[in-house]
Protein backbone atom coordinates (compact mmCIF):
# COMPACT_ATOMS: atom_id res chain seq x y z
CA UNK A 1 0.00 0.00 0.00
CA UNK A 2 1.41 3.34 -1.03
CA UNK A 3 1.83 6.33 1.25
CA UNK A 4 2.41 7.09 4.87
CA UNK A 5 0.19 5.93 7.71
CA UNK A 6 -2.04 8.77 8.95
CA UNK A 7 -2.37 9.71 12.59
CA UNK A 8 -5.18 7.70 14.21
CA UNK A 9 -7.37 10.74 14.75
CA UNK A 10 -6.95 12.46 11.36
CA UNK A 11 -9.33 10.15 9.49
CA UNK A 12 -11.94 8.68 11.78
CA UNK A 13 -15.55 7.96 12.61
CA UNK A 14 -16.86 8.44 16.13
CA UNK A 15 -20.18 7.46 17.63
CA UNK A 16 -21.27 10.45 19.68
CA UNK A 17 -24.55 8.84 20.80
CA UNK A 18 -25.89 5.27 20.94
CA UNK A 19 -22.65 3.25 20.99
CA UNK A 20 -21.52 0.96 22.60
CA UNK A 21 -24.44 -1.24 23.58
CA UNK A 22 -24.98 -4.99 23.29
CA UNK A 23 -27.87 -4.37 20.90
CA UNK A 24 -25.91 -1.91 18.71
CA UNK A 25 -25.81 -2.98 15.07
CA UNK A 26 -22.37 -3.50 13.56
CA UNK A 27 -20.83 -5.66 10.85
CA UNK A 28 -17.38 -7.22 10.37
CA UNK A 29 -16.12 -8.41 6.99
CA UNK A 30 -12.97 -8.54 4.91
CA UNK A 31 -12.14 -5.60 2.70
CA UNK A 32 -12.18 -6.67 -0.95
CA UNK A 33 -8.64 -7.64 -1.95
CA UNK A 34 -8.32 -5.03 -4.73
CA UNK A 35 -8.83 -2.28 -2.14
CA UNK A 36 -6.79 -3.96 0.60
CA UNK A 37 -3.63 -4.20 -1.50
CA UNK A 38 -4.31 -1.37 -3.97
CA UNK A 39 -3.49 2.32 -3.92
CA UNK A 40 -7.07 3.56 -3.23
CA UNK A 41 -7.29 5.02 0.28
CA UNK A 42 -9.89 3.39 2.53
CA UNK A 43 -9.66 5.34 5.81
CA UNK A 44 -11.90 5.02 8.83
CA UNK A 45 -15.15 6.93 8.46
CA UNK A 46 -15.80 6.08 4.80
CA UNK A 47 -19.03 4.41 3.66
CA UNK A 48 -18.96 0.83 2.40
CA UNK A 49 -21.39 -1.93 1.44
CA UNK A 50 -21.18 -5.71 1.23
CA UNK A 51 -20.45 -6.90 -2.30
CA UNK A 52 -21.64 -10.22 -3.76
CA UNK A 53 -18.71 -12.02 -2.08
CA UNK A 54 -19.70 -10.66 1.34
CA UNK A 55 -16.72 -8.28 1.44
CA UNK A 56 -16.60 -4.53 2.05
CA UNK A 57 -16.47 -2.35 -1.07
CA UNK A 58 -16.61 1.47 -1.11
CA UNK A 59 -19.80 3.51 -1.39
CA UNK A 60 -23.41 2.41 -1.23
CA UNK A 61 -25.97 2.85 -3.99
CA UNK A 62 -29.20 1.28 -5.17
CA UNK A 63 -30.38 -1.10 -2.46
CA UNK A 64 -26.93 -1.61 -0.89
CA UNK A 65 -26.93 -1.14 2.89
CA UNK A 66 -24.54 1.68 3.91
CA UNK A 67 -21.97 0.66 6.54
CA UNK A 68 -19.78 3.32 8.18
CA UNK A 69 -16.24 1.94 8.58
CA UNK A 70 -14.85 1.95 12.09
CA UNK A 71 -11.25 1.29 11.03
CA UNK A 72 -9.21 1.93 7.88
CA UNK A 73 -7.31 -0.35 5.54
CA UNK A 74 -3.99 1.07 6.73
CA UNK A 75 -4.66 0.23 10.38
CA UNK A 76 -2.22 -2.43 11.62
CA UNK A 77 -5.09 -4.60 12.92
CA UNK A 78 -6.55 -4.74 9.38
CA UNK A 79 -3.59 -5.08 7.01
CA UNK A 80 0.17 -5.09 7.31
CA UNK A 81 2.04 -6.24 4.21
CA UNK A 82 5.48 -6.31 5.83
CA UNK A 83 6.76 -4.08 3.00
CA UNK A 84 8.63 -0.88 3.86
CA UNK A 85 6.95 2.21 2.35
CA UNK A 86 10.41 3.78 2.11
CA UNK A 87 12.50 1.08 0.41
CA UNK A 88 9.82 -1.36 -0.83
CA UNK A 89 11.78 -4.10 0.94
CA UNK A 90 9.75 -7.01 2.32
CA UNK A 91 10.82 -7.32 5.95
CA UNK A 92 8.39 -10.07 6.93
CA UNK A 93 5.45 -12.11 5.65
CA UNK A 94 2.47 -11.41 7.86
CA UNK A 95 0.09 -14.18 8.85
CA UNK A 96 -2.20 -11.82 10.71
CA UNK A 97 -4.20 -9.56 10.41
CA UNK A 98 -6.42 -10.92 7.67
CA UNK A 99 -8.03 -7.77 6.25
CA UNK A 100 -11.16 -7.91 8.40
CA UNK A 101 -12.69 -4.49 9.13
CA UNK A 102 -15.74 -3.47 11.11
CA UNK A 103 -18.40 -0.83 10.66
CA UNK A 104 -21.68 0.51 11.97
CA UNK A 105 -24.76 -0.31 9.90
CA UNK A 106 -26.92 2.61 8.73
CA UNK A 107 -30.09 1.23 10.32
CA UNK A 108 -28.55 1.36 13.81
CA UNK A 109 -29.76 3.92 16.33
CA UNK A 110 -26.81 6.24 16.85
CA UNK A 111 -25.43 9.65 15.99
CA UNK A 112 -22.09 9.61 14.16
CA UNK A 113 -19.32 12.04 13.34
CA UNK A 114 -16.87 11.52 10.48
CA UNK A 115 -13.88 13.20 8.92
CA UNK A 116 -14.73 11.53 5.61
CA UNK A 117 -17.17 13.88 3.85
CA UNK A 118 -16.96 15.94 0.69
CA UNK A 119 -16.07 19.45 1.91
CA UNK A 120 -17.15 21.20 -1.31
CA UNK A 121 -20.80 20.74 -0.37
CA UNK A 122 -22.97 22.95 1.83
CA UNK A 123 -24.33 21.21 4.91
CA UNK A 124 -27.12 22.46 7.15
CA UNK A 125 -29.17 20.82 9.87
CA UNK A 126 -31.39 18.12 8.30
CA UNK A 127 -29.44 18.05 5.00
CA UNK A 128 -29.90 14.64 3.37
CA UNK A 129 -26.68 12.67 2.73
CA UNK A 130 -25.56 9.95 0.36
CA UNK A 131 -22.45 7.95 -0.51
CA UNK A 132 -23.50 6.59 -3.89
CA UNK A 133 -20.64 4.66 -5.46
CA UNK A 134 -21.78 5.83 -8.89
CA UNK A 135 -19.86 9.01 -7.98
CA UNK A 136 -16.39 7.46 -8.24
CA UNK A 137 -14.51 10.62 -7.29
CA UNK A 138 -15.80 10.54 -3.72
CA UNK A 139 -14.59 6.95 -3.00
CA UNK A 140 -17.04 6.29 -0.19
CA UNK A 141 -17.11 9.80 1.26
CA UNK A 142 -20.41 11.16 2.52
CA UNK A 143 -21.81 13.88 0.25
CA UNK A 144 -24.71 16.32 0.16
CA UNK A 145 -27.33 14.94 -2.23
CA UNK A 146 -27.20 18.11 -4.34
CA UNK A 147 -23.63 17.29 -5.45
CA UNK A 148 -24.27 13.58 -5.97
CA UNK A 149 -25.79 11.64 -8.84
CA UNK A 150 -29.55 12.02 -9.25
CA UNK A 151 -31.98 9.59 -7.62
CA UNK A 152 -29.43 8.29 -5.12
CA UNK A 153 -30.09 6.22 -2.02
CA UNK A 154 -29.96 8.07 1.30
CA UNK A 155 -27.49 7.11 4.05
CA UNK A 156 -27.88 9.93 6.58
CA UNK A 157 -29.34 13.23 7.77
CA UNK A 158 -27.22 16.06 9.20
CA UNK A 159 -27.30 16.64 12.95
CA UNK A 160 -25.67 19.46 14.97
CA UNK A 161 -21.92 19.44 15.54
CA UNK A 162 -20.81 18.22 18.99
CA UNK A 163 -17.56 17.40 20.77
CA UNK A 164 -15.49 20.30 19.54
CA UNK A 165 -12.41 21.88 21.03
CA UNK A 166 -13.54 24.37 23.68
CA UNK A 167 -10.87 26.81 22.43
CA UNK A 168 -12.45 27.02 18.96
CA UNK A 169 -15.55 28.97 17.97
CA UNK A 170 -18.08 26.52 16.52
CA UNK A 171 -20.96 27.04 14.14
CA UNK A 172 -24.52 25.88 14.85
CA UNK A 173 -24.52 23.58 11.82
CA UNK A 174 -23.44 19.94 11.34
CA UNK A 175 -19.81 20.70 10.42
CA UNK A 176 -17.14 21.82 12.82
CA UNK A 177 -13.73 21.10 14.26
CA UNK A 178 -13.37 18.22 16.70
CA UNK A 179 -11.10 18.14 19.75
CA UNK A 180 -8.18 17.01 17.51
CA UNK A 181 -8.56 20.10 15.32
CA UNK A 182 -9.94 18.07 12.39
CA UNK A 183 -13.00 19.09 10.34
CA UNK A 184 -15.94 16.72 10.87
CA UNK A 185 -19.57 16.21 9.85
CA UNK A 186 -22.11 15.06 12.47
CA UNK A 187 -25.15 13.09 11.29
CA UNK A 188 -27.74 10.42 12.02
CA UNK A 189 -27.43 7.38 9.77
CA UNK A 190 -30.52 6.13 7.97
CA UNK A 191 -31.31 3.86 5.05
CA UNK A 192 -33.64 4.93 2.26
CA UNK A 193 -32.80 2.83 -0.80
CA UNK A 194 -33.45 3.75 -4.41
CA UNK A 195 -36.55 2.26 -5.96
CA UNK A 196 -34.40 0.74 -8.72
CA UNK A 197 -30.86 -0.65 -8.96
CA UNK A 198 -29.48 1.74 -11.56
CA UNK A 199 -26.88 3.11 -9.17
CA UNK A 200 -25.32 -0.23 -8.23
Amino acid sequence: MAGQIAQGFEQAMDAVKGWFHLAALDKSAKLTSSLLTGSTAVPAGRVAHLNSAGEFDLGAGGTEMPIFLWNGSDHPDVYNSGVSPTTSTTHWTPISPTGVMSGLVATGAYELQTTEYETTGTYALNTVLTADRAVSTTNGKIVNTTIAASAVSICGVCSAHVGGDNQTTQTAGPTGTNAHGVSTLTFWPCYIPRSDTAGT
